[in-house]
């Protein structure tokens, strides 16, 4: 009746040690891999970057141009300098009284604000604290109504506010309209119309009062140039008019002038103005030729010509902030303003050396440009101002009787004037609290700078990265003056370099490029291979490394057909929000990847999100600039119609992509093979893209080409070596690895489903069949035997509700198994007087040897084997024998629930019976392939247990076994779930980790047991169905599922990370829905069961932590499967808390 040995037990040691050196060999060979890929990627060389010859422009011959500067002239003999003047106002003794007039109290300090240069804004936020009065640039006249046209910047207004300076706009006759080199210029005519109509003059004057009144505006700034009047009376009374009503307002009132211009009346303007601001700066012009800004000499003489003809104390001192760049080409020569910025990055471009001129106090420098496709040259001759010309002016100034600066402008000039802008440099001030020279020394790193381009084209090369400006200075420490000044290191922003542009118009000859990102896909990037494949078209793909691993013959498809491929990082992050090291992870593991599939590497980059030809930021341009460390030259685009918008089609993609190559004259087209829901509009306008440009006779080619290279010198082959034969196979187990995974998964998921929809099916059919069975009639002789080991707490209440049967024909055998407890004592006790119970003893020999002791002793045709915590539904026995219609049914399995719903482990397995054991047992019998009979509740013929071998020890799930043993003997198993029974489910973790381990290997070995039956058809259902059911789905299936969990927790971590790009809600939303699914399945069993739907409730917090356990019960079933120990049933502490059974 029992084997020698349990099922996978061995008495030979050698099993165990063999898996274990097993798995200590894959593990250490796995962990080698790590180590040759982790080092592979740590040291992998970076290949050399080509010589590109076609870069748009290249900078040589530094030129040394005459200084005429400090040639004798007429200003250099009368004007000594700053320092001269600063001296002899001291040898005057004049600095007590020029400090009683002018206090630093009333001192204006003030800057003009554009609104149409993003960076006056950005300075005017971060230092318009050390400025108390500020000009906007918003008031001018409309050309065609000449009524007043504001431009009041929201942003810029409330910021004045803020800092609480005195706001007065500029009130200009600049004409937007008028074009001078393609930008507006000052318009004579248009201010001649408002100054000599008198109805138009009074109109806008009063549109002006009414408008700073509005906006709560302290004053007005009037700025007329380039006037076309015969004499300047008309524009005085204009002024007149104007300051009048200001006055009437106590509004202020200041007029810009130029030095020595007939357009203005100096005498006349102190009366109708506050203050005269002399723009002392547009010293050289275009029409001079190349020179300082506003050199110190020339600053004094102006100064002194005006103060003849107006009190010094109304006088403001305009200031240059910026540079100039004279430009002579073959052609032409025309004059470039550029801010403090754009003059350091144009030095560092030009590689030229600044030099500080210490006759005007401004600075130089001067270079060649020249063109590589035309080989035109250009001179360029800059001029610009600084720190240390604005610190001396300054210093004059505020020795000087005038009523203090503005600066021309915000935005545009050297950052490190904020260190003293803010306070007073006269001599007095300087006495008592010294200037730090120190602060002047160091230019920091301003991350709001725009990066400054040079040359043209699509293709990118950061030339340098932001550095901090080092600048040595010499102080003249008599006057307080800086007497010299070199820039050691230029400072510098971002300086990229744009270059391989096609300069041929659209149409024959110019070349296209077609690009493609965040690919392979294996849905679209085959599609488009085959459209590219068909038409002959080159392309290049820009691969994300992670899209590459899964889709490695793509990519190896993608190489060998001839395209170009680019790196596109490994998880398609922004790079530039991301750290350095995960960047540089990012480039390497795609590079690496790329390497070891196709033997080659790449030096094509393209950043995620950042893919236009022009960076405006700092975060734009980042990642251009960490991708060149690693020998990347960035492939920007200029022709991107947004395929991967989900609102575009392929009409929308293919009309954008004309406009916009039609209108840039562009090369380069972003597309996108991967991504998204759907690449498919891409796929479709793509043919249509490639027939319109083979129709303007454009030229396909690639980036390669489009530099003047081959493609493997951006391409270039890779040393072979065994780290890049280890990396190829890590990638394609990796790949194959992943395939294998996902197919289970997908088979996994289809065949769960398909059982769902089997079962349920199946089991409706049942359950409509057994409403037509006729129910046998017979009464035979029922033997219900109960084994028992330690059971006192239940024991003899289980007796009792055996007893409440109503089927009256039936004796209980109770057999104690060896108990160590009083369970017989008690038992014999109870029921020594009841005749229809009988009480034995015996050696402890297991569940088994107990069931077969009372079969032997039974008399009865019948046996019902139930446990000794379980107990009977009134009719439980009556319903159970109806079942028994045929001399074939052997067993009758009953409906098993739990009596003992007191926590929540216990509600848990109340649900895992209704759903899974019973569900399961109605619809296999349709199929007679049920493979428990429970322990808790069934019925036996007694002959067929007789002819099956009785109960075995060979395995934890005797009740298991037997039913199996009775398929193979060709019987038939029923089900009847109307025969209930409640049984004690374990309470605490610790016992049902226990039960569950026995039930999991004992199922494991009675399947290994019976393996030779597994699809043979001998055995009908139980072989073609059962048993795989049992395989499939107890035994594989449960391996996969802890994957799935793993892979949802980490996939969630990844994207709360940004490691890959992935909404958490979406992946929380998909695992929700899939647990409505097992919740709908529930439901259906629960209808059949007529249960009530509130417990599916608990199924959620079940599936975050019941199969769990479950994973755990079966891999340590299968770990002790391959040990081959001797298993133990182990023993249950019983509580008694099944609730009693109602008489209904």
């Amino acid at each position: 009746m029992s084997g020698s040995t349990q099922i996978f037990q061995t008495n030979n040691p050698t099993r165990w040690k063999r898996i274990k050196w097993t798995s200590r060999i894959i593990l250490l060979i796995i962990f080698f891999l790590i180590v040759v890929l982790v080092l592979a990627i740590k040291n992998g060389t970076n290949p050399g970057l080509p010589d590109i010859k076609n870069r748009a422009k290249f900078y040589q011959n530094k030129l040394n141009p005459d200084n005429k500067f400090t040639l004798s002239s007429s200003l250099n003999k009368k004007y000594k300098g700053f320092r001269d003047f600063l001296v002899k106002r001291q040898r005057e003794d004049s600095l007590k009284k020029l400090n009683a007039i002018k206090l630093h109290a009333s001192q204006i300090r003030a800057a003009f604000y554009v609104p149409w240069q993003p960076a006056s804004l950005t300075d005017l936020q971060k230092n318009g604290d050390k400025l108390n009065t500020i000009y906007p640039e918003w008031f001018f006249i409309d050309p065609q109504t000449y009524k007043l046209q504001t431009r009041i910047d929201s942003a810029g207004l409330a910021s004045m506010k803020q800092k609480r300076l005195s706001i007065q706009p500029i009130f200009t006759n600049f004409n937007s309209n008028k074009k001078a080199r393609g930008i507006g210029d000052f318009d004579g005519q248009l201010a001649h119309t408002i100054i000599s109509n008198s109805k138009i003059r009074k109109s806008i004057i009063q549109q002006l009062v009414d408008t700073l009144s509005y906006y709560k505006l302290q004053g007005i700034n009037i700025d007329f140039e380039e006037l076309d009047e015969k004499n300047n009376e008309l524009f005085t009374r204009l002024l007149k008019e104007l300051y009048e009503a200001l006055h009437n307002k106590d509004l202020l009132m200041t007029v810009d002038v130029s030095p020595k211009n007939e357009d203005y009346d100096y005498k006349n303007l102190a009366p109708v103005s506050d203050y005269v601001i002399l723009m002392a700066y547009d010293q050289y012009s275009d029409a001079t030729g190349a020179g300082p800004i506003s050199s110190q000499k020339w600053i004094e003489e102006q100064l002194d010509w005006l103060a003849d003809k107006i009190d010094p104390s109304k006088i403001i001192l305009g200031l240059a902030g910026y540079g100039r760049d004279w430009v002579t080409d073959d052609d032409s020569s025309y004059v470039q303003d550029l801010n403090y910025d754009a003059v350091i990055d144009m030095a560092k471009l030009s590689n030229s050396a600044i030099q500080f001129d210490n006759d005007s106090y401004n600075l130089h420098f001067s270079y060649i440009e020249t063109e590589t496709d035309t080989s035109a040259e250009a001179k360029h001759s800059v001029w610009f101002t600084d720190a240390a010309t604005t610190f001396n002016i300054l210093r004059f100034s505020d020795d000087y009787t005038t009523a203090g600066t503005a600066m021309w402008h915000l935005g545009s000039e050297d950052p490190r004037i904020w260190n003293f802008y803010g306070r007073s440099l006269s001599s007095e001030s300087l006495r008592k609290n010294p200037f730090d020279f120190s602060l002047l020394e160091t230019l920091p790193i301003n991350p709001n700078k725009k990066p400054t381009a040079s040359g043209e084209g699509e293709l990118l090369d950061v030339i340098y990265t932001p550095v901090k400006g080092n600048i040595k200075l010499e102080i003249d420490n008599a006057e307080m003056l800086i007497a010299e000044q070199r820039y050691v290191q230029l400072p510098s922003g971002y300086v990229y370099e744009k270059f391989a542009e096609d300069k041929t118009p659209m149409g024959p000859g110019h070349k296209i490029i077609l690009t493609f990102d965040d690919g392979p896909s294996a849905a679209f990037t085959p599609q488009i291979l085959k459209i590219l494949e068909k038409e002959k078209v080159p392309a290049t793909f820009f691969i994300i490394g992670i899209n590459a691993e899964k889709n490695i013959p793509l990519l190896n498809r993608e190489y060998k057909d001839g395209f170009e491929i680019g790196n596109h990082t490994f998880t398609h992050h922004n790079i530039a929000t991301m750290s350095p090291e995960r960047a540089d992870l990012e480039l390497k593991c795609t590079r690496v990847l790329l390497e070891c599939i196709t033997g080659h590497s790449t030096i094509l980059f393209r950043a995620p999100y950042n893919a236009d030809s022009e960076p405006h930021t700092f975060e734009e341009i980042e990642p251009i600039a960490r991708s060149k460390k690693h020998n990347y030259i960035t492939v920007g685009e200029s022709i991107d119609p947004n395929d991967w918008d989900p609102k575009m089609n392929a009409d929308s993609i293919y009309n954008r992509t004309i406009r916009l190559a039609e209108a840039n004259n562009a090369s380069i087209i972003l597309l996108h093979d991967a991504g998204g829901d759907t690449r498919q509009p891409t796929v479709d306008a793509l043919p249509r893209i490639i027939e319109y440009f083979k129709k303007r006779g454009c030229v396909f080619t690639t980036v390669a080409n489009l530099m003047g290279k081959t493609r493997d010198e951006v391409m270039p082959p890779v040393k072979r070596s065994w780290i890049n034969s280890l990396n190829f196979f890590i990638a394609e187990a990796s790949y194959w690895t992943g395939q294998i995974v996902f197919a289970f998964f997908i088979v996994g998921i289809a065949l769960s489903v398909g059982r769902m929809l089997f079962m349920g099916i199946i089991a409706f059919i049942q359950k409509q069949r057994e409403k037509n069975e006729v129910a046998a009639t017979a009464k035979p002789l029922v033997s219900i035997i109960i084994p028992a080991y330690n059971e006192e707490v239940n024991a003899c209440r289980t007796i009792t509700s055996l007893l409440n049967q109503d089927y009256e024909n039936l004796v209980v055998i109770f057999v104690d198994d060896g108990s160590k407890d009083e369970t017989y004592n008690k038992v014999q006790k109870e029921f020594a007087m009841v005749k229809n119970v009988q009480v034995f003893t015996k050696q402890n020999g297991g569940k088994a040897s107990a069931l077969n002791y009372g079969i032997n002793i039974a008399h009865s045709d019948f046996v019902v084997c139930i446990d000794a915590d379980t107990q009977l539904k009134k009719d439980a026995v009556s319903e159970l024998m109806k079942k028994f219609t045929s001399e074939n049914i052997a067993a009758v399995a009953g409906n098993v629930k739990v009596g003992n719903e007191v926590n929540l482990i216990t509600r848990w397995q109340s649900i895992e019976y209704i759903t899974s054991q019973n569900f399961d047992r109605r619809a296999f019998e349709l199929l007679n392939c049920i493979t428990v009979i429970p322990g808790a509740i069934g019925v036996f013929r007694k002959e067929a247990i007789i002819k099956a071998g009785y109960f075995t020890t060979d395995t934890l799930a005797e009740d298991c076994d037997l039913t199996m043993r009775l398929h193979r003997c060709g019987y038939k198993i029923a089900n009847c779930n109307s025969a209930i029974s409640y049984t004690e489910a374990p309470e605490t973790m610790k016992q049902f980790l226990k039960q569950r381990f026995r039930w999991s290997f004992g199922v494991m070995q009675s399947f290994w047991k019976h393996r030779d039956a597994i699809f043979n058809p001998s055995y009908k259902n139980f072989g073609m169905i059962a048993l795989p059911n049992i395989l499939i789905f107890q035994i594989l299936l449960p391996f996969l599922a802890p994957l799935a969990d793993l892979i949802l927790v980490l996939s969630l971590l990844a994207a709360g990370f940004g490691i890959i790009q992935s909404d958490i809600s979406n992946i929380i939303f998909y695992y929700f829905i899939f647990t409505l699914v097992d919740v709908a399945g529930a439901a259906i069993a629960f209808a059949f069961e007529k249960e009530d739907y509130k417990k599916l409730l608990w199924m959620i917090p079940q599936r975050l932590v019941y199969r769990q356990l479950m994973y755990y019960i079966l891999i340590k079933s299968f770990n002790r499967a391959l040990k081959g120990e001797l298993q133990g049933w182990g023993i249950l502490k019983r509580t008694g808390n099944v609730k009693k059974v109602s008489s209904a």
